[in-house]
Protein backbone atom coordinates (compact mmCIF):
# COMPACT_ATOMS: atom_id res chain seq x y z
CA UNK A 1 0.00 0.00 0.00
CA UNK A 2 0.88 3.63 -0.91
CA UNK A 3 0.03 6.19 0.85
CA UNK A 4 -0.19 9.74 -0.86
CA UNK A 5 -1.73 12.56 -1.36
CA UNK A 6 -3.95 14.59 -3.22
CA UNK A 7 -3.02 18.75 -4.68
CA UNK A 8 -6.61 19.14 -3.49
CA UNK A 9 -4.96 19.42 0.37
CA UNK A 10 -3.16 22.24 -1.47
CA UNK A 11 -4.92 23.38 -4.43
CA UNK A 12 -2.39 26.56 -5.29
CA UNK A 13 0.44 24.88 -4.64
CA UNK A 14 3.52 24.52 -7.25
CA UNK A 15 4.26 21.21 -7.87
CA UNK A 16 7.63 21.40 -6.63
CA UNK A 17 5.35 22.41 -3.60
CA UNK A 18 3.63 19.63 -3.52
CA UNK A 19 6.51 16.61 -4.16
CA UNK A 20 7.96 17.91 -1.33
CA UNK A 21 5.51 18.29 1.38
CA UNK A 22 4.90 14.33 0.20
CA UNK A 23 8.32 13.84 0.84
CA UNK A 24 8.60 15.72 4.25
CA UNK A 25 5.14 13.35 5.30
CA UNK A 26 6.37 9.95 3.89
CA UNK A 27 3.88 9.75 1.67
CA UNK A 28 5.47 8.64 -2.10
CA UNK A 29 2.31 9.09 -3.88
CA UNK A 30 0.94 12.13 -5.38
CA UNK A 31 -2.31 12.62 -6.44
CA UNK A 32 -2.96 15.46 -9.37
CA UNK A 33 -6.26 17.28 -9.93
CA UNK A 34 -7.56 18.73 -12.78
CA UNK A 35 -7.84 22.56 -12.72
CA UNK A 36 -5.34 22.74 -9.54
CA UNK A 37 -1.71 24.77 -9.39
CA UNK A 38 0.25 22.11 -10.76
CA UNK A 39 -0.53 23.66 -13.97
CA UNK A 40 -1.39 20.08 -15.71
CA UNK A 41 -4.70 21.03 -17.97
CA UNK A 42 -5.21 18.29 -20.03
CA UNK A 43 -6.85 20.35 -22.97
CA UNK A 44 -3.69 22.64 -22.70
CA UNK A 45 -0.29 22.21 -23.27
CA UNK A 46 0.78 20.10 -20.67
CA UNK A 47 4.33 18.61 -22.26
CA UNK A 48 6.60 20.59 -20.61
CA UNK A 49 4.28 21.01 -17.16
CA UNK A 50 4.47 16.99 -17.26
CA UNK A 51 8.24 16.98 -17.33
CA UNK A 52 8.69 19.04 -14.46
CA UNK A 53 6.07 16.68 -12.29
CA UNK A 54 8.18 13.56 -13.10
CA UNK A 55 11.45 15.84 -12.55
CA UNK A 56 9.73 17.18 -9.30
CA UNK A 57 8.71 14.03 -8.25
CA UNK A 58 11.77 11.72 -8.37
CA UNK A 59 13.93 14.21 -7.16
CA UNK A 60 11.63 13.69 -4.06
CA UNK A 61 11.21 10.32 -4.07
CA UNK A 62 7.97 10.40 -4.79
CA UNK A 63 5.61 8.95 -8.00
CA UNK A 64 2.49 10.44 -9.57
CA UNK A 65 -0.49 8.08 -8.65
CA UNK A 66 -3.13 9.21 -11.01
CA UNK A 67 -4.80 12.13 -12.54
CA UNK A 68 -8.32 12.94 -11.54
CA UNK A 69 -10.60 15.07 -13.76
CA UNK A 70 -14.82 15.50 -13.68
CA UNK A 71 -13.95 16.21 -17.48
CA UNK A 72 -13.26 12.89 -19.41
CA UNK A 73 -14.55 13.46 -22.98
CA UNK A 74 -10.95 13.76 -25.06
CA UNK A 75 -10.46 10.19 -24.97
CA UNK A 76 -7.07 10.54 -27.14
CA UNK A 77 -5.78 13.68 -24.86
CA UNK A 78 -6.01 12.08 -21.79
CA UNK A 79 -4.75 8.77 -23.10
CA UNK A 80 -1.47 10.93 -24.51
CA UNK A 81 -1.31 11.95 -20.70
CA UNK A 82 -1.68 9.11 -18.97
CA UNK A 83 1.43 7.84 -20.93
CA UNK A 84 3.36 11.17 -20.25
CA UNK A 85 2.30 10.93 -16.73
CA UNK A 86 2.98 7.01 -16.62
CA UNK A 87 -0.17 6.87 -14.32
CA UNK A 88 -3.99 6.41 -15.16
CA UNK A 89 -6.67 9.03 -15.12
CA UNK A 90 -8.88 8.63 -12.68
CA UNK A 91 -12.71 9.62 -13.95
CA UNK A 92 -14.91 11.32 -11.40
CA UNK A 93 -17.38 12.83 -13.71
CA UNK A 94 -20.47 13.77 -12.38
CA UNK A 95 -22.42 10.92 -14.00
CA UNK A 96 -23.20 7.28 -13.03
CA UNK A 97 -20.72 4.71 -12.74
CA UNK A 98 -21.80 2.82 -15.78
CA UNK A 99 -20.63 6.34 -17.78
CA UNK A 100 -17.15 6.70 -15.84
CA UNK A 101 -16.45 3.03 -17.14
CA UNK A 102 -17.40 4.01 -20.62
CA UNK A 103 -15.50 6.87 -20.12
CA UNK A 104 -12.60 5.17 -18.77
CA UNK A 105 -12.50 2.36 -21.92
CA UNK A 106 -12.42 5.41 -23.96
CA UNK A 107 -9.07 6.09 -22.62
CA UNK A 108 -8.04 2.59 -22.80
CA UNK A 109 -8.75 2.22 -26.15
CA UNK A 110 -7.05 5.19 -27.00
CA UNK A 111 -3.90 3.42 -25.54
CA UNK A 112 -3.70 4.94 -22.07
CA UNK A 113 -4.48 3.67 -18.34
CA UNK A 114 -7.79 4.60 -16.91
CA UNK A 115 -9.76 4.00 -14.08
CA UNK A 116 -13.48 4.86 -12.96
CA UNK A 117 -14.35 6.48 -9.47
CA UNK A 118 -16.79 4.96 -7.43
CA UNK A 119 -18.04 7.08 -4.88
CA UNK A 120 -20.89 5.82 -1.77
CA UNK A 121 -22.48 3.01 -0.75
CA UNK A 122 -20.71 -0.02 -2.26
CA UNK A 123 -23.71 -1.66 -2.85
CA UNK A 124 -25.11 0.64 -5.21
CA UNK A 125 -21.97 0.94 -7.28
CA UNK A 126 -20.40 -2.26 -7.06
CA UNK A 127 -22.68 -4.76 -9.30
CA UNK A 128 -22.32 -2.14 -12.11
CA UNK A 129 -18.64 -1.91 -11.39
CA UNK A 130 -18.19 -5.86 -11.50
CA UNK A 131 -20.81 -5.72 -14.83
CA UNK A 132 -17.95 -2.97 -16.57
CA UNK A 133 -15.75 -5.36 -16.43
CA UNK A 134 -12.73 -2.72 -15.87
CA UNK A 135 -10.33 -2.72 -12.59
CA UNK A 136 -11.83 0.82 -10.62
CA UNK A 137 -10.96 3.42 -8.09
CA UNK A 138 -12.97 3.75 -4.95
CA UNK A 139 -13.45 6.85 -2.82
CA UNK A 140 -14.26 6.27 0.52
CA UNK A 141 -15.51 8.82 2.54
CA UNK A 142 -16.05 8.56 6.62
CA UNK A 143 -19.23 10.19 6.79
CA UNK A 144 -21.11 7.47 4.76
CA UNK A 145 -20.86 4.97 8.14
CA UNK A 146 -18.26 2.70 9.02
CA UNK A 147 -15.79 2.10 5.97
CA UNK A 148 -14.60 -1.18 7.06
CA UNK A 149 -17.45 -3.04 6.98
CA UNK A 150 -17.51 -1.31 3.24
CA UNK A 151 -14.44 -2.55 3.02
CA UNK A 152 -14.95 -6.44 3.76
CA UNK A 153 -17.99 -6.12 1.12
CA UNK A 154 -15.71 -4.85 -1.87
CA UNK A 155 -12.77 -7.38 -1.13
CA UNK A 156 -15.15 -10.61 -0.27
CA UNK A 157 -16.74 -10.10 -4.09
CA UNK A 158 -14.69 -11.35 -6.97
CA UNK A 159 -13.92 -9.70 -10.41
CA UNK A 160 -12.64 -6.49 -11.36
CA UNK A 161 -9.53 -5.50 -9.35
CA UNK A 162 -9.31 -2.75 -6.75
CA UNK A 163 -6.25 -0.37 -7.83
CA UNK A 164 -6.89 2.79 -6.62
CA UNK A 165 -8.28 4.61 -3.54
CA UNK A 166 -9.28 8.09 -2.08
CA UNK A 167 -9.87 8.46 1.59
CA UNK A 168 -11.87 11.73 2.33
CA UNK A 169 -9.93 13.08 5.47
CA UNK A 170 -7.23 11.61 7.12
CA UNK A 171 -3.90 13.75 7.59
CA UNK A 172 -4.77 16.48 10.55
CA UNK A 173 -8.73 15.13 9.65
CA UNK A 174 -7.70 11.98 11.29
CA UNK A 175 -8.70 12.78 15.16
CA UNK A 176 -12.39 13.73 13.62
CA UNK A 177 -12.57 10.27 12.25
CA UNK A 178 -12.46 8.43 15.87
CA UNK A 179 -14.88 5.00 15.64
CA UNK A 180 -15.12 5.44 12.06
CA UNK A 181 -13.50 2.13 10.89
CA UNK A 182 -10.55 3.96 9.55
CA UNK A 183 -8.20 2.00 11.78
CA UNK A 184 -9.65 -1.54 10.79
CA UNK A 185 -10.04 -0.69 7.10
CA UNK A 186 -6.21 -0.39 6.68
CA UNK A 187 -5.82 -3.73 8.09
CA UNK A 188 -8.48 -5.45 6.24
CA UNK A 189 -6.92 -3.56 3.12
CA UNK A 190 -2.86 -5.06 3.65
CA UNK A 191 -4.60 -8.76 4.51
CA UNK A 192 -6.61 -8.42 1.15
CA UNK A 193 -3.15 -7.48 -0.29
CA UNK A 194 -4.14 -4.70 -1.78
CA UNK A 195 -1.12 -2.41 -3.16
CA UNK A 196 -2.20 0.38 -4.72
CA UNK A 197 -2.28 3.92 -3.85
CA UNK A 198 -4.78 5.32 -0.90
CA UNK A 199 -4.70 9.17 -1.60
CA UNK A 200 -5.83 11.57 1.15
CA UNK A 201 -7.66 14.14 0.19
CA UNK A 202 -9.83 16.78 2.44
CA UNK A 203 -13.46 16.24 2.80
CA UNK A 204 -13.81 20.17 2.97
CA UNK A 205 -12.42 23.49 2.21
CA UNK A 206 -12.81 24.51 5.65
CA UNK A 207 -9.96 22.53 6.91
CA UNK A 208 -7.85 24.25 4.47
CA UNK A 209 -5.53 25.60 7.15
CA UNK A 210 -5.31 22.84 9.13
CA UNK A 211 -4.25 20.74 5.90
CA UNK A 212 -1.64 23.38 5.14
CA UNK A 213 -0.15 23.79 8.74
CA UNK A 214 -0.71 19.31 8.23
CA UNK A 215 1.59 20.26 5.35
CA UNK A 216 4.37 22.76 6.79
CA UNK A 217 2.85 25.63 4.76
CA UNK A 218 1.89 28.06 7.27
CA UNK A 219 5.50 28.74 7.33
CA UNK A 220 6.76 28.17 4.27
CA UNK A 221 6.94 24.54 2.81
CA UNK A 222 8.69 22.02 4.73
CA UNK A 223 8.93 24.49 8.25
CA UNK A 224 8.04 22.88 11.19
CA UNK A 225 7.63 19.16 9.14
CA UNK A 226 9.98 16.10 9.64
CA UNK A 227 9.90 13.28 7.38
CA UNK A 228 8.49 10.12 8.71
CA UNK A 229 10.00 6.92 8.42
CA UNK A 230 8.63 4.85 5.15
CA UNK A 231 7.42 2.17 7.97
CA UNK A 232 5.28 3.89 10.07
CA UNK A 233 2.88 4.91 6.73
CA UNK A 234 3.10 1.55 4.73
CA UNK A 235 1.89 -1.49 5.66
CA UNK A 236 3.51 -4.85 4.34
CA UNK A 237 0.58 -6.68 1.95
CA UNK A 238 0.41 -9.57 -0.16
CA UNK A 239 0.17 -9.10 -4.29
CA UNK A 240 -3.21 -11.45 -4.36
CA UNK A 241 -4.84 -8.23 -6.21
CA UNK A 242 -2.21 -7.75 -8.65
CA UNK A 243 -0.01 -4.13 -9.12
CA UNK A 244 -1.14 -1.30 -10.23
Amino acid sequence: MRLGLSSAAAPDASLDDLAAACAARGLPALELRAGDGHGIDADGDWSRAVAAALASAATEGVTIAGYRTDAATDAEQLARLSQALGAPVIVSCECSIDQRAERARAIIDAGGRALALATGQPATWHPAAHAAGLDYGWEIDTASGDVSEHAQFVLERQGPALRYIRLIGGGPETSMQEGRGIGTLMGTLALAGYDGPLVLAPSSTRYRVAWETWLGRRGGWGCGSTAAAPDLVRLPVRTETGGT
